[in-house]
């Protein structure tokens, strides 16, 4: 019998779940992927060493892969070509805001198909990234990488608590719980950024400050600014994405204020990740959407990452985030 493998691969780790009609048979965790280095030979070492860990018996199996990192110039034959398991039949590819969009927004259909409703869904962990779905068209909005965006992110979370350290540290900023939680890590904080910087695990590091950012939200008036700043932040890349779609539109006024935003139709919006663990966060998101536009529908706890790499396959041709899925055949590699 076919059996369907889905796989979420994240900067912090991944998870493969195996899957027989429809229902899940097992879970594993596994280690992240790399998005500065090439992708293609970490996933066929991933989606390799997954189907070698299922049970014997286990073939003809189909692998669906939503991956942080992954991009158009991506090649999928490639994957398919580095594949070494006599299991996998096909792999399908998406990057993760696919797979998160759909965990969150998509429902299983009748005949294994996915039904998706239009919208914009948001995963912030390590890194973030929004994807909006149109009724013709998508757009992705952020996820450009923790040099250059991710705003509202984990590491964006933490390089923000840690900035605040410093800062109270040269006497630029106010004293801040944060610190007492920085110095148990880095007891000189004079040579923090020398260490940080050779780490080449630097990104989760700093994105583990995140969680100690919420937790401290509380009672530190520096920390709860922090979480509350990354959820506007974080709402803004959701009106943004909306804004494209065109699931949102301008009504112009007659007085001199600015155009008011509206909804079109009745738009669903899904937060997701870790970082919307925070209370604060979360709390600070749900204003500014909803004050920004009030006919937005937001959807509680939605569905992960890993639901929706089960729901690739099932993703019908006619919704516009079919184009953004890739499909190959496998030839395990002999000799």
């Amino acid at each position: 019998m076919s059996e369907l493998l889905a796989i979420d691969c994240g900067q912090s780790g991944s998870r493969a779940r195996l899957m027989s009609a429809g229902r899940t048979v097992s879970e594993t965790e596994y280690g992240p992927v790399f998005t500065q280095s090439a992708l293609e030979p970490q996933l066929a070492e991933l989606i390799g060493r997954a189907a070698g860990d299922l049970p014997e018996g286990t073939e003809n199996l189909t692998v669906a892969v939503g991956s942080s990192g992954w991009s158009d110039d991506a090649e999928p034959a490639e994957v398919g070509r580095l594949v070494d398991s006599d299991r996998v039949s096909e792999v399908i590819l998406a990057h993760d805001s696919v797979t998160s969009y759909l965990g969150a927004l998509a429902q299983n259909a009748e005949g294994g198909a996915s039904d998706v409703s239009l919208g914009a869904v948001v995963a912030s962990g390590t890194g973030v990234v929004t994807l909006g779905v149109g009724e013709h068209r998508v757009a992705r909005v952020d996820g450009w990488g923790y040099l250059f965006g991710d705003a509202g992110s984990g590491f964006w979370i933490g390089r923000a608590a840690i900035d605040a350290v410093l800062r109270a540290y040269d006497g630029r900023g106010p004293r801040t719980a944060l610190t007492e939680r920085v110095t148990s890590e880095f007891p000189d904080l004079s040579t923090l950024y020398l260490q940080v910087q050779a780490d080449p695990g630097k990104v989760s590091r700093v994105a583990r400050y995140a969680r100690i950012t919420a937790e401290l939200a509380a009672e530190d008036p520096v920390a709860a600014g922090i979480c509350r700043d990354a959820g506007h932040t974080l709402a803004d890349s959701v009106l943004a994405a909306l804004r494209v779609v065109g699931l949102t539109e301008q009504s112009a006024t007659r007085t001199p204020a600015p155009a008011v935003t509206r909804a079109v139709g009745t738009p669903s919006v899904a937060r997701v990740g870790k970082v919307f663990g925070s209370e604060v966060v979360r709390q600070a998101f749900d204003e500014h959407l909803t004050r920004t536009v009030p006919g937005v529908r937001i959807v509680e706890h939605p569905g992960t990452a890993l639901d929706g790499a089960g729901r690739l396959a099932g993703l019908p041709v006619t919704s516009a985030l079919y184009p953004a899925v890739r499909r190959v055949g496998v030839r395990p590699i002999t000799g």
